[in-house]
């Protein structure tokens, strides 16, 4: 037996990390800000009871919105909470690129 087909597609991802805002003052969201460079989706097999139901593992790359390594931090937690509370995604990898203005 196959899982449903129906699930999280990468636009949907899009849209759920308009919820998550960059650790400045400015506190834009992190699609508007620009510091997404890919949001992608892909089938997790390996999480318990895949066989019966779709389960999605969420690839975000994106720049640091700062210098700041506990500001960056907090922001990886944010994203991780915002999309783990969806029940499709079942795991949640950030890639963190440098920021592009490393003085702020």
């Amino acid at each position: 037996m196959s899982p449903p087909a129906a699930g999280l597609t990468d636009a949907d991802l899009l849209k759920l990390l308009r919820d998550c805002y960059e650790p400045t003052p400015a506190r834009r969201n992190l699609v508007d800000a620009n510091l997404i460079r890919s949001a992608t989706l892909t089938d997790d097999t390996d999480v318990p009871g895949a066989s019966f139901f779709r389960r999605q593992h969420a690839h975000i790359t994106l720049h640091a919105p700062t210098a700041d390594e506990a500001a960056n931090a907090q922001l990886i937690a944010q994203i991780e909470n915002r999309l783990l509370g969806v029940e499709a995604i079942s795991r949640v990898t950030v890639t963190l690129l440098p920021a592009l203005f490393p003085i702020l």
